[in-house]
């Protein structure tokens, strides 16, 4: 398939999609994925907003066709907007993770097993184990809390396997309920010599059967959802098929339009199937997503060498810390929030969704900054080893276009 590339046609292509855009180096390709993965939480934390107060719609569904078109239309665009999120991460967590040499071996896999373990899983414990702590405590002492009411567990009548699942999430999503897709990644890690056998000896038809798997929102019993497995697979397949990773201006701007307008019109789909979603819808609702992962792509590659980009870049050790920290918080600083609201009009409650985003954001970066400085070692065991100083030298090593250099010890994936 990327032997196509080198005809005519192949050529005519490739100069659309790159139009003018030089070669990414290394020292460029950290600092994008910096940016990318700092944004992408951001984005993910509006989308872990959900539904408003008293609304009877999840934003899931679309816009609410009864009242405040305007307020839900545009949660749940941005909704849709950053499905892109966890497709485009976990593509650039396989590019990352098969990095490895020609001749690599499944001991060489099972050292970055055991690294993604200590990166991954353990961070996944410590967190959860950590939001069941305090709920229990809050519970002890205010068994009515309305923040009680978001988790995933019922403290009243969970038994012991709910609490294992709650700081596990081995069968069912974990108290932190966003991470799942930490989960689902580590999974994905765990079966990596079957994937990288496929890779080696049949990509494309392990391509076709992934793809089948995932749009069919089949979960194979071991996963909560596919779109990791997939993903990670496909950065795999770019990363041993040493696929360019430019997208020009040209391209990004229109697969950005494209990806736009069919996220517009998802959002407005309950006025045409009302809040019956049929299955062409939930495929095509999936399908749209690739087009959110190049078009996002494009834009970050376009918007990382600005200045804003370069000062965004530098929090971009911090994005585990936020992903990991945002839930429960924006749970509970929505209710807060919520209780100051003057009127449930549109506008008060697009500004309720704003701040309580926005304050979110803020906690989790300031508290992620005050535990790196005051107490390094905490932070390095919740942030999964990912350090904040010395990371995109990590990352620039990681994305050695070779592709030989291993991941050092603690790199995010």
């Amino acid at each position: 398939m990327f032997n196509l590339l080198d005809s005519k046609a192949g050529t005519a292509v490739r100069a659309f999609w790159r139009g003018n855009r030089a070669a990414i180096t290394p020292a460029q390709l950290s600092q994008t994925i910096s940016f990318a993965r700092i944004t992408l939480i951001i984005g993910l934390v509006f989308l872990h907003y959900q539904s408003f107060p008293h609304s009877g719609v999840s934003p899931f569904h679309g816009l609410d066709i009864r009242q405040h078109q305007v307020a839900t239309f545009i949660n749940s665009f941005v909704l849709f907007f950053f499905f892109s999120v966890v497709p485009l991460l976990s593509m650039v967590s396989g590019w990352l993770y098969f990095a490895f040499p020609a001749e690599a071996t499944l001991l060489d896999i099972g050292k970055r097993i055991r690294r993604r373990f200590v990166s991954l899983y353990v961070p996944l414990i410590v967190w959860n184990a950590f939001f069941l702590v305090l709920m229990l405590l809050l519970f002890s002492q205010d068994p009515e809390n309305a923040l009680l009411d978001r988790l995933n567990i019922h403290l009243q009548t969970a038994g012991l396997r709910q609490y294992i699942n709650a700081i596990f999430a081995i069968t069912q999503h974990p108290i932190g309920f966003q991470f799942w897709f930490v989960r689902d990644l580590f999974v994905t890690i765990l079966i990596s010599p079957l994937l990288w056998l496929v890779l080696r000896r049949a990509p494309f038809i392990g391509l076709v059967f992934l793809a089948c798997v995932w749009i069919g929102g089949f979960n194979l019993f071991i996963f909560f959802r596919t779109d990791v497995l997939f993903f990670f697979y496909l950065g795999g397949l770019l990363r041993l098929r040493h696929a360019p990773l430019e997208i020009g201006r040209r391209a990004t701007l229109i697969l950005l339009s494209l990806y736009v307008a069919m996220v517009a019109l998802r959002t407005l789909a309950p006025y045409v199937v009302g809040y019956h979603e049929p299955m062409i819808l939930e495929i095509a609702t999936r399908g749209m997503r690739p087009f959110g992962v190049l078009a996002a792509w494009g834009l970050f590659l376009w918007l990382a060498p600005t200045r804003f980009g370069t000062v965004v870049a530098r929090f971009g050790g911090l994005a585990f810390f936020l992903h990991a920290a945002h839930f429960p918080l924006l749970a509970e600083i929505k209710i807060l929030l919520w209780e100051r609201v003057p009127a449930e009009t549109d506008s008060w409650m697009l500004a309720h969704y704003a701040a309580s985003v926005v304050i979110t954001v803020g906690v989790g970066i300031a508290a992620g900054l005050a535990l790196s400085t005051w107490a390094p070692r905490v932070f390095a065991l919740m942030n999964g080893g990912r350090a904040l100083i010395g990371s995109r030298k990590q990352l620039a090593r990681d994305s050695h276009p070779t592709g030989v250099r291993p991941v050092p010890e603690g790199q995010p994936s």
